[in-house]
């Protein structure tokens, strides 16, 4: 076998951050799971994760926020604490768990600041250095005292006593994204003029302190990383170039690394990029500090291959790449890069499914890889299929994942595809601009496929006296689902954005397209004919477009289309098409409007296809409806269904 260095020689090299030798130089960043215990000790599901991606092969791991200050210092509802002495324990149990992989970890210490919210805090008023209201919170914080400052400069210091004697490598501030660290060092959030604010120097004075604090406590050799925005891209923030001058003083404070990342809740797209961001687009800023300084640089930011990742360090823009939610679709990123299996790498999509959860109050979990967060529940696959076949109609990412269970427990599953390609859905989602991270998915879903030596039969459209053929011992229907058109549009002179995606129909530049819904297949299509030249209008019942996406990728759909030049008309429901003229009406007003097109194209999502069902739940008594087929949904809830369905199937 080739050995790792030949692969990726920079990734697979050793380095240092201090004294502390790290085996190679792939991070982990800090990104939160809502995995701990209620009270805030490391949980054995959370405990779980992390040994998982240790064993994985990262050299380095960074931990989700650790509160210092668990009720005032809140960022989400459930999160690590290292605020009291009695929850060394649970984690060191963490740190054991993943350094008998030969991975370190750091524990990120954290404070929300204003970036928390009185839901959180029980009531109690939010913090911050100054009386500045973050836009996205809304609520006015509580100014610290100079007393209240230097008491948790204390609590930061404390923090990481525990976590050293908890066995953790090191500690990681956290001064980024806007939280309390962040916010005294930038001039938008720190309006003080005592010795807590005003100069650069005094605006760095409480992260300093604690630096030497920590220095002080635990030792000089203990190693001590901050994470700040380099660029917050927010009116009055910080500017790269202050940032550049930012990691000098830090350098100089103690810190022995420099996570440089971005952004605040502000300035949202920044750190939590949508689908959109091109691959790495943060790493000028490592490397403009890299320039500046003499300490290891990591950088971060939809770092997704190993190739770009590599490049990045033999060209110098950082000494360590963080890889973040490429860890959490696939924990053996660092392994399978490293070996060189590159094609076996489960791709994020940059779906923001795992955002989505976290936000909604739920743990961590992903579109693509059905096991996060769920290691515990999965840790041993049953082998138990004894060669039976399984017939799955349809190759989609349900069906697709289903099988490869299957086989996984001895199964002998079968594929049946009414098309030459798998993929589904997938297929028509490569189309759209910005999508090549579904196209990455679509490929590594055929490349398992072959890999596992699955039988697929191809250009076949199942029914259910073909399978009965094949006497399977279960048949699992995952066929997904049709274009949605209302019944008295049936017949009319409208395609469906699915016939476009499918590159059924062409569009000429400047024809006037009217795009029918504005859900994100509708939003994407438009910005496709846009693009191609056509002059596209979106019309929309709701009060907003793609209602159903993320925030981040809605904001993202909107500020694309606006840069198109589509025009967006929410509000107005459908009455009419006749002879290439769309009858609509305001929903909140009753006013009527007309609009004019060449092509009218639907895109009001999709159907279950409910007759087709029928037909295979009459034949076979043990049979499973997986996928859109089912409903449809987006890819996170095909992939689980697929998954679990393969992983009970008995």
């Amino acid at each position: 076998m080739l050995t790792p260095s030949t692969h990726y020689p920079w990734l697979a090299s050793a380095g240092k951050i201090g004294n502390l030798p790290i085996k190679n130089r792939i991070v982990m960043p800090a990104m939160g799971t809502v995995m701990a215990s209620t009270n805030g000790e490391a949980s054995d599901h959370l405990i779980a994760y992390y040994a998982e991606r240790a064993r994985g092969g990262a050299g380095l791991i960074i931990t989700e926020i650790v509160s210092v200050e668990y009720i005032l210092g809140k960022a989400v509802a459930v999160q690590l604490r290292a605020d009291h002495d009695e929850f060394i324990s649970g984690l060191g149990r963490l740190a054991r768990a993943v350094k008998k992989h030969g991975t370190r970890i750091f524990a990120q210490l954290h404070h929300a600041g204003n970036q928390s919210n009185t839901r959180l805090t029980g009531g109690k008023q939010i913090v911050a250095p100054s009386a500045v209201v973050n836009q996205v919170i809304g609520e006015e914080p509580h100014p610290l005292t100079i007393e209240e400052v230097n008491e948790l400069v204390h609590k930061f210091i404390q923090a990481a006593v525990r976590c050293q004697t908890a066995g953790f490598d090191g500690v990681q501030l956290h001064g980024a994204h806007g939280y309390l660290i962040g916010q005294f060092i930038s001039p938008h959030s720190n309006r003080r003029t005592d010795e807590y604010g005003g100069s650069l120097d005094n605006r760095l004075r409480f992260v300093t302190n604690i630096i030497q604090g920590i220095k002080e406590a635990c030792g000089d050799e203990y190693p001590v990383v901050v994470r700040f925005s380099a660029d917050e891209f927010t009116e009055g923030g910080v500017k790269l170039e202050e940032g550049i001058q930012i990691a000098k003083k830090l350098e100089q404070a103690g810190s022995n690394a420099l996570d440089v990342s971005c952004g605040t809740y502000e300035s949202m797209q920044s750190l939590l990029e949508p689908i959109s961001y091109e691959q790495g687009w943060r790493t000028y800023l490592a490397e403009s500090i890299k320039k500046e300084v003499n300490i290891p640089v990591i950088t971060v930011g939809v770092i997704r291959q190993p190739t770009f990742a590599e490049q990045v360090l033999a060209d110098g823009k950082a000494d360590y790449i963080a890889v973040g939610r490429g860890m959490i679709s696939d924990p053996e990123w660092p392994n399978k890069a490293l070996e060189g299996r590159d094609r076996e790498i489960v791709p994020c999509i940059s779906c923001l499914y795992c955002i989505d959860t976290i936000f909604s109050g739920n743990n961590i979990a992903c579109a693509v890889n059905p096991h996060t967060a769920r290691e515990l529940e999965f840790a041993h696959y049953p082998e138990d299929g004894a060669g039976r076949k399984i017939v799955i109609v349809g190759g989609g990412p349900a069906g697709i994942t289903a099988a490869l269970v299957l086989k996984r427990r001895g199964f002998e599953p079968i594929i049946y595809e009414k098309n030459y390609e798998l993929g589904g859905e997938l297929i028509r989602g490569c189309v759209p601009p910005h999508k090549e991270q579904i196209r990455w998915y679509k490929d590594y879903l055929n490349n398992q496929v072959e890999m596992n030596d699955i039988e697929v039969r191809r250009n076949t459209e199942a029914t259910p006296e073909i399978v009965h053929l094949d006497d399977p011992y279960a048949v699992i229907v995952a066929i997904g689902a049709h274009p949605y058109v209302p019944e008295s549009f049936i017949g009319k002179d409208i395609i469906t954005a699915e016939q476009l995606l499918d590159q059924c129909v062409s569009v000429d530049e400047g024809q006037k397209v009217l795009v029918v819904g504005a859900g994100l297949t509708g939003c994407e299509t438009a910005e496709m004919l846009a693009i191609r030249g056509a002059h596209v209008t979106i019309i929309e019942m709701c009060s907003q477009i793609a209602p159903e996406a993320n925030v981040i990728n809605r904001i993202g759909a909107m500020e694309r289309l606006h840069e198109t030049g589509v025009e967006i008309s929410t509000s107005s429901r459908l009455v009419a098409i006749n002879n290439g003229v769309v009858e609509t009406v305001n929903t909140d007003t009753d006013h009527s409007q007309t609009f004019e097109a060449d092509m009218i194209v639907f895109a009001l999502g999709l159907q279950a296809p409910a007759e087709k069902l029928q037909q295979w739940q009459s034949n076979f008594r043990r049979l499973v409806v997986i996928g859109d087929a089912l409903s449809p949904r987006r890819v996170a809830q095909a992939v689980r269904e697929g998954f679990d369905t393969g992983y009970t199937l008995i």
